[in-house]
């Protein structure tokens, strides 16, 4: 948060990803010559190289993860492992977008794995606590009230 500061100044993730530099460039070269770069020396360095970090470790984890599986499969087809690490860096800097702007982070997490955590979460509330709370006492009803707050978007 300290490099990003205030997320609101950038309208969508992607222009956080121009920001930090981790989108791939291009020039185009007189008619039909348009010539492709990579993810170069553009942005801010020291936070792209955080991120490149954390794709490596992510793609470290391999299949434990449903963004290194991703990662993992984009590797295969593309055959190049640095276009794989800087595709898994972009997304995660897309999630950090969606995390600070007060959007759930839904594309790191199947809904399998984010309703089991749901599920323990209401379970170890109890049931008194679920009531002092705002919640149904009922697990099922109170599951499906946690499902409407942290997965639904905000209408904010």
């Amino acid at each position: 948060m300290a490099i990003i500061g205030d997320v609101r100044r950038f309208s969508g993730p992607e222009k956080l990803v121009a920001y930090v530099g981790l989108n791939p460039g291009q020039r185009d070269s007189g008619k039909d010559k348009r010539i492709k770069l990579g993810v170069g020396r553009r942005g801010r360095g020291d936070l792209r190289h955080l991120l490149i970090q954390g794709a490596q470790a992510v793609l470290r984890a391999g299949a434990q993860t449903t963004l290194g599986q991703w990662g993992w499969k984009l590797f295969a087809r593309k055959g190049h492992r640095h276009i794989a690490v800087a595709a898994v860096a972009r997304k995660l800097l897309v999630q950090v977008w969606h995390v600070l702007s007060d959007h759930p982070p839904q594309a790191l997490e199947t809904s399998k794995s984010v309703t089991l955590k749901l599920h323990k979460l209401a379970v170890t509330l109890g049931k008194s606590l679920r009531v002092q709370l705002g919640l149904p006492a009922q697990l099922k009803p109170c599951l499906l009230e946690l499902q409407k707050r942290f997965l639904q978007p905000s209408a904010t």
